[in-house]
């Protein structure tokens, strides 16, 4: 199989969370930037979580001739039905600090109540080695959104993803509790295990 995956992202602080979510798993992952030149991947085009990823994977798999992981991951929110989700990237801009995304988000939330306030957060992760070979899973995971960012373990959306469990954002928790529920997580969870069967 492979000891050290590749995880290619231009995002460094998706790399890093992506990369904690492997590991808590048992797997090895670093962005590809670590040990190859910047890649211009293909623009995203599709609605499709999976197609996002798989073209994603492949394109960089087959150029770094390397295994790698690629993540497509977006929020869904009931009150804004026509943005976000898949195009979550596009809509806010990949540009944007985690930070003023958050706040371009709570600007469109402003006159929300919290109880209309209703979020998923979408992961799908791709595997893909240079022969064109692919694994993919996916996991949501379902709250609220805050009205102020909040929270030291994290960053991005999850300092404004409210659990009504925890009565916390994910950002209030640490990661030995943060790290299985994220959609992240669970995806690099169902991930990790469908690559030990593989490799089996």
């Amino acid at each position: 199989m492979t000891n050290t995956w590749l995880i290619a992202s231009n995002n460094r602080g998706k790399s890093q969370d992506l990369a904690a979510c492997l590991a808590y798993y048992g797997l090895t992952a670093v962005q590809y930037t670590d040990v190859a030149d910047r890649l211009t991947f293909p623009a995203e085009t599709t609605t499709s979580y999976v197609d996002n990823a798989v073209i994603k994977a492949q394109y960089a798999a087959q150029h770094l001739q390397r295994a790698v992981i690629a993540d497509d991951s977006g929020i869904e929110l009931p009150a804004l039905p026509a943005a976000y989700g898949v195009t979550t990237a596009r809509d806010l801009g990949v540009a944007v600090s985690g930070y003023d995304r958050n706040q371009a988000l709570l600007a469109a939330l402003a006159d929300t109540p919290l109880a209309n306030r209703q979020a998923t957060m979408r992961a799908t992760l791709a595997a893909a080695w240079p022969d064109g070979t692919v694994v993919t899973a996916q996991a949501t995971i379902q709250g609220y959104l805050a009205r102020h960012q909040i929270g030291q373990y994290s960053g991005g959306f999850d300092r404004l993803f409210w659990l009504p469990r925890f009565g916390r954002t994910l950002a209030e928790l640490p990661d030995s509790w943060r790290l299985p529920l994220t959609h992240r997580g669970q995806a690099a969870a169902q991930l990790c295990q469908q690559l030990q069967l593989k490799k089996g």
